[in-house]
């Protein structure tokens, strides 16, 4: 496997060219259409062959692959890594330097496309987060999904279904409807509960939570959630995971609701 990042020139032709694969599957890979490719746009090619390009050198060939220089040494025995020139052949290794879990998010559709969609990305995929319930002020559920064939589809494929849970209103995510529940006792109990029947009654293997904009001073608070919903999860080993935005600063105000350390020492 390899992570190809598009630069100025690229083409799916070139690139499919470049890593000896196919059209098909890169576009079945990546979910593309017909659409241009974007500068910067990572791109997954699912090949163990890789064709030397002008510039390339064996370090850069083995970081692009993810494997080490050693490992890239033995898959080709016969190959001076000083020697390389355009247009060789360079086998890269089936094997990781670490073991990654990848999850995506899939939003139901219907039962024909559900199944159709979730089996092309499923061999891609560890988890999948199905999208999504709503809750109210109370805590209670307020949606209801056609859920069914998503998640037998995504457990035939050997990949765990995770309910998501998001605070996404008609007006967008709100901030005031997780303030609310985070303050009530009740209705954050009640929420939990509601969660962990979900999960139970629909047959899904974990949760994901998908609370944005959680104000500052709900941080604790919303921590707080998480545990308790992890601690009612944990009797049947059912994982909860989250989404929280890119911390790239302590000064993003927008980022101050979510205790980065406290929900990593809590979440799966």
């Amino acid at each position: 496997m390899f992570i190809h990042i598009v630069r100025q020139g690229d083409s799916l032709f070139k690139i499919s060219r470049m890593y000896h694969t196919s059209l098909n599957r890169l576009r079945l890979a990546n979910g593309l259409g017909d659409s241009n490719l974007v500068l910067g746009q990572a791109i997954l090619v699912p090949s163990y062959t890789y064709i030397v390009q002008p510039g390339d050198s064996f370090f850069e060939i083995a970081k692009k692959a993810m494997v080490s220089m050693d490992e890239l040494r033995k898959a080709n025995p016969s190959i001076n890594p000083a020697s390389i020139h355009p247009g060789m052949e360079i086998k890269i290794p089936d094997i990781s330097n670490y073991i990654a879990g990848t999850l995506q998010y899939y939003q139901v559709r219907s039962p024909e496309q559900d199944a159709q969609l979730i089996s092309q990305f499923a061999p891609y995929s560890s988890s999948i987060a199905i999208f999504e319930y709503h809750f109210g002020d109370n805590g209670d559920i307020i949606n209801v999904l056609n859920d069914e064939v998503a998640i037998r589809t995504t457990w035939q494929h050997r990949v765990i279904p995770l309910v998501t849970i998001t605070n996404i209103t008609s007006q967008g995510f709100s901030s005031d409807l997780v303030s609310n529940v985070l303050n009530n006792p009740t209705a954050r109990t009640n929420l939990v509960n509601n969660i962990v029947y979900l999960v139970k009654r629909n047959g899904y293997g974990g949760v994901n939570i998908d609370f944005e904009r959680v104000k500052a001073g709900d941080r604790d608070l919303f921590t707080g959630f998480l545990r308790e919903l992890k601690d009612r999860l944990r009797p049947d080993r059912l994982p909860v995971t989250i989404a929280v935005p890119a911390k790239t600063s302590e000064d993003i105000p927008w980022l101050r609701g979510y205790d980065y350390g406290g929900i990593g020492a809590v979440v799966d």
